[in-house]
């Protein structure tokens, strides 16, 4: 194992972390002269450049990304902070994070990888374990007790029959390592420390929660489902109540081994026919999993739950590009299912729908005849084709309230679709589909797609009465990002500092982070230095780090470097949110003075009605 490696992996291992810009907290760890040295030695831009072919722009290199389908490059690597960003997928980071993308690789064998590339001989300690080893260790015993219970004792018996009846098969339960935690509140927990784990082990790995001596067990009179990543580590456990009861399934909570949003059950299993037959079903459950790959449909994976995440969706990509959801409820009125569909259709991936009836999950159908579910798995519906199915189901679009609702839930959809071609055939089928004629959809859908907005270009001549509303990339917080992205890109020659206040930020990120800008220009601004990168993020916490490197590779317009545009544009954009502060102001102030005149309090409303004067010729003169 290595030196340190316990306190001091965990930055590197985040997308868009910089563990060499920590400053004094990565001074102080260990491992910090591995990587460090790592760093030293390797030039980031060498190392992608293996991989992708990177092409000059300004001051850095850009490509199409990796990690996602596009067609305008928005990849970019800073050989002057060492890192790289992709302003498409949001992922980023150092080497390490490239390598542990684009490779699949945790950070051990990204460093050790890299080591043996720069030379660098890594500082071991034989006698010290990794805090995540023992953690893949104690769910590996926990497993042998789950499994022996099932298995071996008469404490599992009524579970193995429940199983059983159920339909699987004792090598299919071998397979998946099934096991039964006994209605206990301590018998894993008593297996576990005669074997060496302390309590805080038991507790770290999910297994355990604290209590007022120790700990107890958190399985307790449940199936157990061991939850095994691609590369075979045990990282958790769902457990699965035998007798009606809530909640029915309970999963290792989020640890340092465990995230529920990056996983896939099965995927150990299911990853090498996924390939060969460049498709993946994806189900909701466990059941649905075991059941269906029991019967032959080896390409299956589970998501443990219905709404797609990024980390699953990442995972998806390595084996294939095709993904088939086979989920038992119906995915377009549910708005988180929506936002799952949205990113994968986003990230290049084709989608189609399985439809069962009666309600049935995979489970139940695959137990029932294989063939239904082989049938329904062949004649799966293209995402798109599903969501007019499903609406024509739920509403009647002669009906002109229904009309309505249709297009409420499906415009915004069609707005999102991401490659053009496939939107305009949709428009074609929403168009015959309500019956309306095709110019009608295309104006509101691109109405709906102007609505969102992507860039800084136009931020400043933009109007939009809803400033004070803070929604996802409003043209509030756009402006806000922006003010700061002006900060980490003065011009060369600028000693500029600050004279407005923090509280001109909403977003309490921008505050902290601008509040950090206004001490380091002011510093800079007494020595006669210039803007450092490098020196201004060294006492960034890391939660701030990502969020400027980020904003470091962004590309602003080419007259910005000159010193009075740049100040100009500042200015703009200052302005600009001083003015939304007024307008939500001078919004409250209405409402206060309706609700002074409902109560006939005349001095109160003449008081509030000054303020309200004052404010708008404040806001006029702005």
């Amino acid at each position: 194992m290595f030196s340190g490696l316990l306190w001091c992996t965990i930055a590197p291992t985040i997308p868009g972390s910089h563990p060499a810009a920590a400053g004094g907290l990565w001074d102080n760890c260990k491992a910090m002269d591995d990587v460090g040295l790592i760093k030293e030695k390797i030039n980031i831009v060498d190392l992608i450049s293996e991989y992708l072919p990177l092409k000059k722009s300004g001051v850095n290199f850009k490509t199409n990304c990796p990690f996602h389908q596009e067609k305008t490059a928005s990849f970019v690597v800073s050989p002057e902070r060492q890192i790289w960003h992709c302003f498409g997928c949001q992922k980023g980071g150092d080497v390490f994070t490239f390598l542990m993308e684009k490779e699949g690789m945790e950070f051990k064998e990204a460093l050790e990888m890299l080591a043996k590339k720069t030379g660098v001989t890594l500082k071991k300690s034989p006698d010290k374990k990794d805090f995540k080893d023992r953690l893949f260790e104690i769910n590996l015993k926990a497993q042998e007790f789950f499994h022996y219970i099932l298995t071996k004792h008469r404490l599992g018996k009524k579970a193995l029959e429940y199983l059983n009846k159920r339909g699987l098969t004792s090598g299919t339960i071998e397979e998946f390592g099934i096991g039964y935690a006994p209605n206990s509140w301590e018998s894993l927990t008593k297996f576990l420390l005669k074997r060496g784990y302390t309590n805080q082990e038991i507790i770290d790995s999910g297994l355990g929660v604290a209590g007022r001596s120790g700990s107890y067990d958190r399985f307790r009179g449940r199936i157990t489902f061991p939850l095994f990543d691609g590369k075979e580590k045990l990282r958790g456990f769902s457990g699965r109540v035998l007798s009606p009861a809530e909640p029915k399934y309970i999963n290792t909570p989020q640890t340092a081994i465990f995230d529920k949003s990056n996983f896939l059950f099965g995927l150990n299993l299911a990853k090498s026919q996924i390939r060969n037959k460049k498709e993946v079903i994806l189900v909701e459950g466990e059941m649905d999993m075991i059941m269906s790959y029991q019967a032959g449909f080896k390409n299956i994976v589970a998501s443990k739950g219905t709404a797609l995440t990024e980390g699953q969706i990442d995972l998806i990509k390595k084996y294939t590009e095709n993904i088939t959801l086979g989920f038992d409820m119906d995915l377009a009125g549910d708005s988180a299912s929506r936002r799952g569909i949205e990113m994968a259709d986003k990230a290049g991936l084709n989608i189609k729908v399985i439809q069962l009836s009666d309600g049935k999950d995979a489970a139940e159908v695959v137990k029932a005849d294989p063939g239904i579910w082989q049938k329904a798995i062949e004649e799966a519906t293209p995402i798109y084709d599903y969501y007019l199915v499903s609406t024509a189901k739920r509403y009647d679009s002669k009906n002109p309230s229904d009309l309505k609702k249709i297009a409420e839930e499906l415009i915004p959809v069609w707005a999102k679709i991401s490659d053009d071609l496939v939107r305009e055939r949709y428009i074609q089928r929403l168009s015959a589909f309500l019956k309306t004629e095709e110019k009608i959809i295309r104006d509101a859908i691109e109405k709906a797609r102007q609505s969102f907005v992507k860039s800084y270009a136009g931020l400043l001549k933009k109007s939009n009465t809803q400033d004070n509303v803070v929604s996802v990339r409003s043209r509030r917080e756009l402006l806000e990002e922006y003010l700061v992205t002006l900060l980490l890109h003065p011009p060369q020659e600028s000693n500029f500092v600050p004279n407005f206040p923090e509280t001109l930020f909403l977003a309490e990120k921008w505050r902290q982070l601008f509040v950090y800008l206004v001490l380091y220009l002011d510093s800079i601004s007494f020595k006669s230095r210039a803007f450092n990168i490098n020196d201004f993020v060294l006492d960034l916490p890391k939660e701030l780090l990502a969020e400027v490197d980020r904003l470091y590779l962004i590309e602003l317009d080419g007259r910005l470097i000159d010193d009075k545009s740049w100040k100009k544009e500042l200015e703009g954009v200052v302005s600009e949110l001083k003015k939304a502060l007024i307008k939500a102001s001078l919004e409250k102030l209405s409402l206060e003075i309706r609700n002074a005149q409902e109560f006939d309090k005349m001095e109160v409303v003449e008081v509030l009605n000054k303020r309200f004067r004052d404010l708008s010729v404040k806001l006029k003169n702005l």
